[in-house]
């Protein structure tokens, strides 16, 4: 199967999402003059002096269930790993990643044999970055080092491995929120690992279509290397901006050899593909975002990545992309 789309002068036009069946539009809507008047600032209150900044800071580390000390305030704990765990360097007091019961099952208890099978894992112990100038300098994925985001996701297989343990359980869902215009309730940073009892309706049409069309995922890769979307490919897996995803800037990780559960994964794909997926977090920064991991055996092991900032027009179904997105694409590679 090819991809449907319409290129003029090398430049795509459009592309249709061979999943969904909505059509991506690149336009040159984005570049007419706004009719909207312009916004006057407003003047807001003064900044508040550094001591003052210090105690909202610690004010608001004090009410967080994620940060340290609020142990009590989650659900029970699942995992630790400790900063010498992980970095293989630092205290092995204190922890570095915790996963903990989400209060709140993303999947009812009743259909997990009356079991919460929700998780959060919390990704670092700190809620600001250091030095931070307001509320809004939180912590993100982007700012762990590279050896930490590895030991996250992990943790997160190993969350998944105890979801799989339940017999009640049958497919389990890697996902992250960052930021509130994601649809995060809470600013630490964290991910999450849900186990349901039936597959997951968006993994499940993946599989659908997977099945009818079994080159597909070979057809997409040549796509964007085509057009010149490839961000990276070593060891079976691919980076790539893609053109039809759900949010205007939208990054798929797929790795092609391996139909599997990512806890089946051999070890050195595995890690190839959270490196893909890290370098993927660290050029959206600290952007609000989404991601899941979607698990074989239906499909290859893959992550989509959606940047939740920018916005788009939805249309029908249809999406608008301004055009020059594609003309500066060779942006996305540049380093973090």
């Amino acid at each position: 199967m090819l991809l449907e789309f319409r290129a003029d002068n090398g430049e795509l036009i459009w592309v249709r999402n061979p999943f969904t069946g909505a059509v991506t539009y690149f336009t040159h809507v984005h570049r007419k003059r706004s009719g909207f008047p312009a916004a006057t600032p407003l003047i807001g209150p003064a900044v508040p002096d550094r001591r003052q900044l210090d105690a909202e800071f610690e004010a608001a580390r004090r009410s967080c269930p994620f940060c340290p000390g609020n142990e009590e305030l989650t659900a029970s704990e699942v995992v630790r790993v400790s900063e010498r765990e992980a970095l293989s360097a630092g205290s092995a007091d204190g922890w570095l990643i915790r996963a903990v019961h989400n209060l709140i099952p993303r999947i009812p208890e009743s259909c997990t044999g009356g079991h919460n099978e929700s998780y959060v894992v919390i990704e670092d112990p700190r809620h600001f970055v250091d030095d931070a100038g307001g509320h809004e300098d939180l912590l993100c994925s982007a700012m762990l080092p590279p050896e930490q985001f590895h030991a996250l996701l992990r943790v997160d297989l190993e969350v998944a491995r105890r979801a799989y343990a339940n017999p009640a359980v049958g497919a389990v869902l890697i996902r992250k929120n960052q930021g509130r215009e994601s649809g995060a309730s809470q600013p630490h940073v964290h991910n999450q690992v849900i186990g349901s009892d039936i597959p997951f309706p968006v993994v499940a049409r993946e599989c659908e279509v997977t099945a009818a069309q079994p080159a597909l995922w070979k057809d997409i890769v040549t796509f964007v290397r085509d057009h010149g979307l490839l961000l990276d490919e070593r060891g079976g897996c691919y980076s790539y901006f893609c053109p039809f995803g759900t949010f205007p800037r939208s990054y798929d990780v797929v790795c092609l050899d391996a139909w599997t559960r990512a806890m089946d994964v051999p070890e050195e794909t595995w890690r190839t593909f959270v490196g893909m997926l890290y370098d993927t977090v660290r050029i959206l920064g600290a952007t609000p975002l989404d991601y899941e991991i979607h698990e074989g055996p239906g499909v290859p092991l893959h992550a989509h990545i959606n940047a939740r900032h920018f916005a788009y027009s939805n249309i029908g179904g249809t999406l608008n992309l301004p055009s020059n997105l594609v003309a500066n694409r060779h942006s996305l590679r540049r380093s973090p």
